[in-house]
């Protein structure tokens, strides 16, 4: 899947909002189809089932937990239902290109496809729209959320770590340090954990780095932050808001963010940027 075809179903998402809003369960399970069915030889198909049960009672979670809040005006205005389903699509494309690319002939769901997929379905369960006092607050907060919910689907004590970290990894805190080290992996794993820490900050943050999308993505954020720090929120909005974002934050280490021309369209940007600063200063 392209970019443009990504971008494509992001635009489709963003225009069924909220009044013909399909669903984060509908959106989870159309995800898991596109990835495949689970192969009744794969010896962990037991544990991909529990995982793709424990997913939709996630999304399924999100969805109506995020409606409450909606019914009292009190849905972030970017941490919403609509940003997990355009994540969790972004991870999807992501995930496709990393087969494509691996030159795998598979067409079946992987164990560590669905570990990625579960854990960015509940990434900002319970997000209420405030900041981390410190690291990993609000993410360690959200996997306390789904916790029971992979309790209750019989998901192995394994998977459940591994979903406890990737949750973990979204802190933007954490972001340049994890990316730092991502040359020295060798072939991108995804039974890796700092693979599937990857690629799953990748999906986070694709959307924001899409030109087209990019400005109203800045601008529900900051609405979302004014309420809280009303100065970090003008300075997002600002051109030296942007330049850090995509300077700092918007790192792509994994060879599908690569093949779908992700750090070009970051550089670009940049070159923009540096332009129209230059511009302002004449």
């Amino acid at each position: 899947m392209s970019l443009e075809l990504l971008s494509n179903s992001i635009r489709s998402l963003k225009m069924n909002w909220p009044n013909n809003w399909l669903g984060v369960k509908e959106i989870f399970e159309s995800c898991c189809q596109r990835l495949g069915a689970i192969s009744a030889t794969d010896p962990d198909a037991d544990r991909i089932s529990r995982l793709v049960s424990a997913g939709l009672s996630t999304a399924n979670f999100i969805e109506h937990s995020c409606k409450k809040m909606a019914r009292k005006d009190k849905e972030p205005n970017y941490h919403s239902r609509l940003h997990t389903a355009i994540v969790l699509q972004s991870l999807t494309t992501l995930l496709l290109e990393q087969r494509r690319l691996n030159k795998e002939s598979s067409n079946t769901l992987t164990k560590d496809e669905i570990v990625t997929l579960v854990a960015m379905a509940g990434h900002d369960a319970g997000h209420n729209g405030t900041r981390n006092a410190y690291t990993c607050q609000l993410e360690s907060r959200s996997f306390e959320y789904i916790r029971p919910l992979l309790d209750a689907a019989k998901c192995d004590e394994r998977d459940i770590y591994a979903i406890k970290r990737i949750i973990w990894s979204t802190d933007p805190a954490l972001i340049p340090a994890l990316h730092k080290g991502a040359d020295s992996l060798g072939k991108f794993d995804l039974s890796h954990p700092v693979c599937q820490a990857i690629i799953c900050q990748e999906a986070d943050i694709l959307a924001s780095v899409i030109p087209q999308f990019q400005e109203e993505l800045t601008q529900q954020l900051a609405t979302e932050w004014n309420k809280v720090d009303p100065m970090s929120a003008e300075g997002l909005l600002s051109t030296g808001g942007r330049k850090y974002f995509l300077t700092h934050l918007a790192k792509f280490s994994s060879p599908a963010s690569h093949s779908l021309g992700l750090p070009q369209l970051i550089d670009g940007q940049l070159a923009d940027l540096k332009i129209k600063q230059s511009s302002t200063n004449i």
